[in-house]
């Protein structure tokens, strides 16, 4: 643990955490997020038409959609959840990690994310969907009692035999979530001209940019792994050079570690000293965290999404009513899925 962070919180403070962070981690954020492509229809035209959408996939349910205030191509749609009154059935399917994260999102279950399924299993059964959290069920298994999350019920659209035939084409829906323990829009073939699906801090990246007419734009769209640190190596580190003096340089990833984020910008001020950190807008995140040696001014010029930094939600149809706008944009903010953006300018001098 890192020892900064244990100094400034006390050790069992910084446990406490820890433990929180970890659940949070466990459930999806509270909102389903989407951004519209302003280019060909206007936010509110495009609102209007995904209100439509959601009365038809929650029959009738009005969910409110919310324009973000400070991202106005941005549109915020609760997420309903976890609801726990949800029978389970004897009929079951399990599904690896990856497909549980899209379920509990939205996502229905495609053909090939499902892992095992209960022996007699048929086209049009009520099924239990459960997420293999630890990558231990084997394919094709017909029972599976090993650590498992419940995300709901479905409607099977294919049979066990179907689904674990061998045929290497088989794709398609294989479990129609009918169910879910959170109700969020699937957004499959949904309005795909007007929307892209974004997780809120991934649509901040470009507005904290804030390109202008005539600038040229270098997208480096990459994680640093092996492609990256060879290119690195290839230019002989010498990638702050293709930056012009007074360039912006945005550096965001979808981690929580210090290692990725603050660490980095420690390192990069250091190692370039043409590098200055710049104050970010729209600043919707929270300062960054100790624990690099980063000033307390300089954590301030930083962004962190950190989704335990809120309570775990608990939203249901009523409170949906009762909720006040401006506290559900908060909650939007704040409770998102693991982020960190830092903004540099280049020394005009070097």
């Amino acid at each position: 643990m890192n020892k900064e962070i244990v100094t400034a919180l006390g050790k069992p403070e910084a446990e406490r955490k820890f433990e929180t962070l970890l659940k949070h981690l466990s459930h999806p954020p509270s909102f389903t997020t989407v951004r519209v492509n302003t280019h060909l229809a206007s936010v509110q035209h495009v609102k209007n038409l995904l209100l439509d959408e959601l009365q038809k996939q929650f029959n009738g349910l009005s969910v409110p959609i919310l324009q973000h205030p400070d991202l106005q191509d941005v549109l915020l749609i609760p997420v309903i959840g976890p609801r726990k009154n949800i029978k389970k059935q004897q009929c079951e399917a399990i599904v690896g990690a990856q497909c549980g994260n899209a379920v509990l999102r939205g996502a229905h279950v495609y053909a090939p994310g499902i892992v095992s399924a209960s022996k007699f299993m048929k086209t049009g059964d009520v099924i239990s969907v459960y997420s293999d959290i630890k990558g231990k069920c084997k394919k094709g298994a017909k029972k599976f009692d090993g650590t498992k999350v419940f995300l709901g019920n479905g409607i099977s659209e294919l049979s066990r035999k179907e689904i674990f035939s061998g045929l290497p084409e088989l794709k398609g829906m294989g479990i129609r979530m009918t169910e879910p323990v959170y109700l969020s829009p699937s957004f499959d073939s949904v309005l795909p001209r007007y929307l892209f699906l974004q997780n809120l801090p991934s649509a901040l990246v470009s507005h904290v940019l804030n390109p202008q007419p005539g600038e040229k734009i270098l997208d480096l769209c990459a994680a640093p792994g092996g492609k990256t640190t060879h290119i690195a190596a290839l230019m002989h580190d010498q990638a702050v050079q293709l930056l012009k003096p007074e360039g912006v340089l945005v550096y965001s990833t979808c981690t929580i570690t210090l290692a990725e984020n603050e660490e980095q910008v420690a390192w990069a001020l250091t190692k370039f000293p043409c590098l200055q950190l710049q104050p970010q807008e729209p600043q919707i995140g929270g300062e960054g965290m100790r624990g690099a040696g980063l000033s307390c001014e300089q954590l301030k010029q930083l962004q962190r999404f950190d989704p335990s930094a809120v309570p775990l939600p608990d939203t249901d149809m009523d409170s949906l009513r009762e909720a006040r706008r401006e506290d559900m944009l908060r909650l939007a903010n704040k409770d998102s899925i693991g982020f960190f953006i830092a903004k540099f300018v280049k020394c005009k001098s070097t």
